[in-house]
């Protein structure tokens, strides 16, 4: 029984680690439009998180909605470091999340 536990949690960890941009972008525009009782087509992919609205309560959960859609830790402060829901997927799909700094 363990085994079949451990082979399905592999699974979802590989599926989780694959999802491409627009996957995770389809999920955060579906998030926001629900958020907002707005169709999903009146969602701005490419405008800034700032034009939504979102209280702190709505961030982390968005913010925890991603972490179990991708399966990464994600920073709270996620949503005002990267500008826009495109960006923000396709940094989730590669991975990358974290702010690099040039010293």
């Amino acid at each position: 029984m363990e085994v079949t536990s451990t082979i399905t949690n592999n699974s979802l960890e590989s599926q989780q680690n694959t999802l491409s941009a627009e996957v995770i972008q389809e999920s955060i525009v579906a998030y926001i439009a629900e958020l907002l009782e707005v169709e999903p087509q009146q969602v701005n992919v490419k405008a800034s998180f700032t034009q939504y609205g979102l209280d702190s309560l709505s961030v982390v959960s968005l913010i925890s909605h991603l972490e179990s859609l991708t399966g990464q830790d994600l920073s709270p402060t996620l949503l005002y470091d990267l500008p826009s829901i495109e960006v923000l997927s396709q940094r989730l799909a590669s991975g990358t999340t974290k702010l690099e700094v040039a010293l």
